[in-house]
């Protein structure tokens, strides 16, 4: 019999680290049947199970129903493993012929508006993720999903990371409502292009602003107009967000990860001297024509496309396009280096990444029992999802037993090591305060949003960031003490006066605050 199992790996996982906020893809569907696959164990999980166990409320397996064909519809946006998304679908769909996966993707943005329009509509995918920025306890009192806990198998936790399981973030309570993509890694490393940069006569690769700026101003002159400096996906503010911030963080600034709060001195950090230095080098570049001018048009996808083209010699992206180079752009010749930081700075850091929540199931879904069969064959070793992604540098998986087996990939390897040697966790207040998900929930966007004063940069349109920063530092400073407010949490809690941004914080410096 199918028991609820979380365990006390639940527990042991609130250590603060996160996951990417994901590039985003390009609108695409998937569902082809694919060549015939080798036999698979874990797609047929149904076979050790009685037909209640699949269906507690009917008594039915996928199918059963007259020889029903099910059409399971899954919206997310994991283009950075598009190709091994595909071969999965095709594999699962060869072992489950009563099963048909109508797959959509579509960038970070287009995702956020799509689906809350197809929930308010009652019209929600079987399978989708929670958008950037929402927490799980909104979207479960907003009765987005159900727990997942009755329909997977009780080992299925058991193959996880404990550290991939947060209260809050995976649980609320006994119950688990959605796993995570991928282990925390951070998203905001250079990619450069060495043939490009040795055509421009730049053999170091730089590691200050003013070597970064300077690296750029001799591309984009031996470019002639056809090579620059930098490219990005500036049409997604999220992307232009996340590249702000691990700039002010590796000078030194006090600042959270995307879509977290912290104060520094009782205020929002977005006018500090880090930042406005981060925001410098960007607007210094822009001056120098160094960006790639199509940036501000593009999304990631496309920048990472034009990267590969050799248009540019660095991009600021994450572990994703290494898996997409590899299979479209074989021969292209990159490597990996650490965010830049001001000239005279040492050991700084960027933010680690923080559990995150993913994908869960529908709280209206028709077939729960076949959606909790796709995520457990999407999680498993025998239908290659994970390992493929794994193997061709796509992710870090949540499953440690794929990452010891399968992570081979020398870029993906060099991406993992400078991570891991730049990158601290930093404080959370989900930690600390039990009314953070409260507080996270009524916390409203402030406008313009660092994002957009970056594309503003980018665009000319903002030619004075510095009262554009100040005006975001005050404005958020008053929303969060309104949000504190309203949720009845102490506006002490958003600061963390113990933090060394050169260490680890840790359960001991949460401990001190006691």
């Amino acid at each position: 019999m199918l028991k609820r199992k979380i365990g006390s790996m639940m527990l042991a996982a609130a250590l603060a680290v996160s996951s990417l906020a994901g590039c985003g893809a390009m609108p695409s569907t998937g569902g082809a049947q694919g060549e015939q696959a080798d036999s698979a164990a874990e797609g047929s999980m149904a076979a050790g199970n009685t037909a209640e166990e699949n269906h507690p409320e009917t008594g039915m397996t996928a199918g059963d129903a007259a020889g029903e064909k099910i059409t399971l519809r899954v919206v997310d946006w994991s283009d950075g493993s598009a190709n091994q998304r595909e071969a999965f679908h095709k594999k699962y769909m060869e072992e489950h012929p009563d099963i048909t996966i109508e797959y959509t993707m579509l960038t970070v943005d287009q995702f956020k508006n799509t689906i809350v329009t197809m929930i308010k509509s009652g019209e929600g995918p079987d399978i989708f993720p929670i958008p950037v920025g929402l927490t799980l306890n909104t979207a479960v009192e907003e009765g987005w999903y159900q727990p997942i806990n009755p329909y997977v198998t009780e080992d299925f936790a058991e193959r996880f990371d404990p550290l991939s399981f947060a209260e809050g973030v995976t649980h609320i309570g006994g119950d688990w409502y959605t796993i995570t993509e991928v282990m925390p890694t951070i998203q905001c490393l250079f990619f450069y292009n060495k043939d490009v940069l040795q055509d421009a006569g730049v053999t170091e690769i730089p590691s200050t602003y003013s070597e970064f700026r300077e690296a750029c101003r001799k591309v984009t002159e031996n470019g002639n107009g056809n090579v620059y400096g930098l490219i990005d996906g500036g049409k997604q503010m999220n992307r232009m967000d996340v590249m702000a911030r691990s700039l002010a963080a590796a000078a030194g600034g006090k600042i959270a990860a995307t879509t977290k709060v912290l104060v520094d001195q009782g205020e929002a950090p977005y006018n500090s001297e880090e930042m406005k230095q981060a925001l410098g080098l960007i607007r210094g570049l822009v001056e120098d024509g160094s960006i790639h001018p199509d940036t501000i048009n593009i999304s990631a996808p496309e920048a990472r496309e034009l990267f590969a083209q050799g248009q540019a010699a660095f991009l600021c992206q994450g572990m994703w396009c290494i898996a997409q180079w590899d299979a479209n752009y074989p021969d292209l010749n990159y490597g990996v280096m650490a965010v830049p930081v001001p000239d005279g700075v040492t050991d700084t850091y960027v933010q680690a990444g923080e559990l995150s929540p993913w994908i869960g199931i529908y709280k209206q879904s028709k077939h729960p029992a076949e959606a909790a069969e796709y995520l457990m064959a999407l999680y498993s070793e025998e239908y290659g999802y994970q390992s493929s992604c794994v193997e061709d540098g796509t992710f870090v998986s949540v499953i440690p037993s794929i990452n010891e087996k399968y992570m081979t990939n020398e870029v993906m390897k060099q991406y993992y090591t400078v991570a891991e040697e730049t990158s601290k966790v930093v404080p959370t207040i989900a930690k600390r305060d039990v009314k953070a998900n409260d507080f996270y929930a009524e916390v409203k966007d402030v406008q313009p949003s660092l994002g957009a004063i970056v594309q503003g940069i980018i665009s000319q349109s903002i030619t004075d960031y510095d009262a554009a920063l100040k005006k975001l530092a005050e404005d958020s400073t008053a929303e969060w003490k309104r949000a504190c407010e309203a949720v009845g949490m102490d506006y002490g809690m958003l600061e963390f006066p113990n933090w060394n941004t050169k260490e680890d914080y840790t359960d001991e410096d949460y401990g001190e605050l006691e």
